[in-house]
């Protein structure tokens, strides 16, 4: 059993609550920095080292502003809800290799599925809690999508499971199949088949889960101003942020675990592996970021389009290669 020091530790300090946020504020200046020189821009300058503080100021910019909902809004389950997520995606860093004494056991992959499953629908939930014409269409675009990609992306995170635990006894187990990550891919040609159908098809469904172009639709700023969020304001917006940019940090990481080979080739040092996953995880997070502000936007009709013709076929026949003996 895990001593309730460490347990306290890794939830509110390590990797929980404070380095979420700090990892967050770093992310979301990274993010505006890149976005900014791509759109031949500055980006954040004043606030912090290279305006590296302008993601915190912003956030509590937000939370000390009154908290103003409308009529029909709903005041109570919507913060219940948003906070469950927060705790779902800080539960999420506890049973990976960063965590000081990472929590896992067999079989550990369907819980994770369920806390990143979790994680869009209560942002899901938090829009439809707050009417409004905007709100609504974006909700609705939002579970097309999630519709359209969730389970696609479970089962393309399956894949490398599976195989994990078919030849190396990983127990179906996030943390034992990030360790043997780098050997899945030689395995046998048939294999290393299905981890490239895998990695393409997870990638895809994370981008679409995370609302990065081409699949932004139920944000798109131009259409429905800011989408499921436009209802929003003050502490209501800054956590609803604040699980939107943790979620862009944890399937990264969820990603580089699964196929990019986690800590390799420092499994050894906690610390360096540590570090190395990070990166890795930064490295995922900035091309998303270039991604997203490069390309244009799809159709609502063209987004499900896509990810019906192209995700559920790619991840389907990963799964079925991962099966084969």
């Amino acid at each position: 059993m895990m001593d309730p020091i460490i347990f306290l530790i890794q939830a509110l300090i390590y990797p929980g609550l404070l380095f979420a946020i700090a990892f967050i504020i770093f992310t979301q200046w990274l993010s505006r920095k890149i976005t900014a020189r791509i759109q031949y821009r500055r980006g954040p300058v004043y606030v912090g080292p290279a305006g590296l503080l302008q993601p915190l100021a912003d956030l509590l910019k937000l939370v000390m502003k009154k908290d103003l909902v409308n009529k029909y809004s709903l005041r109570a389950s919507p913060l219940i809800v948003i906070s469950i997520v927060i705790g779902a995606l800080i539960t999420v860093f506890s049973v990976t290799p960063i965590a000081i004494k990472p929590l896992y056991a067999d079989f550990d992959i369907i819980i994770l599925l369920y806390l990143l499953l979790l994680i869009p629908f209560g942002l899901a939930y938090l829009a439809v809690a707050h009417p409004n014409p905007y709100t609504v269409i974006g909700a609705g675009r939002y579970i097309a999508l999630l519709f359209s990609s969730e389970p696609a992306y479970a089962i393309s995170m399956l894949v490398p499971v599976i195989i994990a635990s078919r030849y190396f006894n990983a127990g179906y187990s996030l943390y034992p199949t990030s360790l043997v990550s780098p050997q899945l891919w030689t395995i046998n040609p048939l294999k290393t088949l299905s981890m490239v159908l895998a990695s393409i098809a997870g990638f895809l469904g994370l981008m679409s889960i995370l609302m990065i172009k081409p699949f932004d639709t139920p944000e798109a700023e131009s259409e429905l101003y800011w989408g499921i969020f436009t209802e929003l304001g003050g502490p209501r917006l800054a956590l609803g942020f604040f699980a939107k940019f943790a979620e862009k940090i944890v399937y990264p990481l969820i990603y580089v675990l699964l196929f990019l080979g986690g800590a390799w080739p420092f499994n050894d040092d906690w610390i360096l592996g540590t570090l190395v996953i990070l990166v890795k995880t930064t490295i995922v997070f900035a091309v998303l970021t270039i991604i997203d502000a490069s390309l244009p936007r799809y159709k609502p009709e063209q987004a499900v389009r896509y990810l019906w013709k192209y995700l559920y076929p790619l991840s389907i026949i990963s799964l079925i290669l991962a099966l084969a003996p």
